[in-house]
């Protein structure tokens, strides 16, 4: 196969364990990201009929294929985890033209690796690359892209700003009890890394030798409490967004701050697609916020409140 055969695939997973780094390319030129996150696509894709093996290429393989029609994000999405960003995502998503790619893996492992794995000068430039791949244009109806990134990732947003310095971002958050809640009865991966003090305090700028003694309730919360420091770093063209507004914020607020056009069609089929469950891979109605029945103990309340609930009300959208 040749390099120009892959200008309409799609890079799903990069590989920096070998002696040299390797980018994983998928034909997804026939797929639209319906699923709440890129991987369940890609996932789907490999399960179906239309799945052809993965191509192997080097870094090198993103500069050269860049020349390609390709989105640069119209906006990105932060947020604290557990606080309606799918929801935002998906509503966007139901705009005419609009690609929406959700966490997607290749970026994660971009913003994961260590300064030992990358040279951090060069970083901003190859996260470029690997989004524009993303949002390559495949079928030819594609008008803006939306970036939907993890919830760690808020952490290395400087390397997102200095790949797309113009591009508008909001933060999506919620009361930190209530994602705190969420996040000890299902833990998300991140959580894992209290068994890693080096990592823990690399991602999260905590200190290695205290992150042992921790409880799973403080070190959610310390998490949580630097992901909202963050956020409240350079907050040129930064948009606050609570979950409480949720879902009319996203065609009030977000769209327009996106420059996404939203006619009343179009906010008519958000409302209507907002009553079914954001995350789910079926189309289910949603049936109530269970992150609000969650049992909260006084060691979450006490946890949240000490280390998040600060920068919580620092980032409270305000008219």
């Amino acid at each position: 196969m040749q390099l120009d055969d892959l200008a309409r695939w799609t890079p799903v997973r990069l590989d920096f364990s070998g002696r040299a780094p390797a980018v994983d390319w998928a034909d997804l030129s026939a797929e639209r990201f319906v699923e709440p996150f890129f991987d369940q696509t890609v996932a789907r894709w490999a399960s179906g009929p239309s799945a052809r093996p993965l191509v192997r290429t080097g870094l090198e393989a993103l500069a050269a294929l860049d020349g390609g029609p390709s989105l640069e994000p119209a906006g990105m999405i932060f947020h604290l985890s557990r606080c309606g960003s799918t929801l935002v995502s998906r509503l966007l998503g139901t705009l005419p033209g609009v690609v929406v790619v959700n966490e997607p893996a290749p970026l994660n492992t971009l913003l994961g690796l260590g300064p030992d794995r990358v040279d951090e000068a060069a970083l901003a430039g190859v996260v470029r690359l690997v989004v524009r791949a993303l949002g390559r244009c495949r079928l030819g109806d594609e008008r803006r892209l939306v970036l939907k990134c993890s919830s760690w990732n808020i952490r290395r947003r400087e390397v997102l700003a200095a790949a797309f310095p113009e591009t508008p971002w909001i933060w999506v958050q919620r009361d930190p009890v209530r994602v705190l809640a969420s996040l000890l009865a299902e833990p998300p991966g991140w959580l894992a890394l209290q068994a890693s003090p080096p990592r823990a305090a690399r991602r999260f700028g905590l200190d290695p030798a205290a992150v042992p003694a921790m409880s799973r309730a403080e070190f959610a919360a310390r998490a949580l409490g630097a992901m909202l420091d963050a956020a409240a770093i350079d907050p040129a063209r930064r948009l606050c967004v609570d979950h409480a507004d949720l879902p009319a914020a996203v065609w009030k607020r977000v769209a327009p701050h996106f420059g996404l056009e939203t006619a009343p069609p179009a906010i008519e089929h958000m409302i209507e697609e907002s009553r079914f469950y954001a995350k789910g891979l079926q189309r289910g109605v949603f049936s109530g916020d269970m992150a609000e029945r969650r049992p909260v103990s006084h060691d979450m309340r006490e946890a949240a409140q000490r280390f998040a609930e600060p920068g919580y009300r620092a980032l409270a959208p305000h008219g």
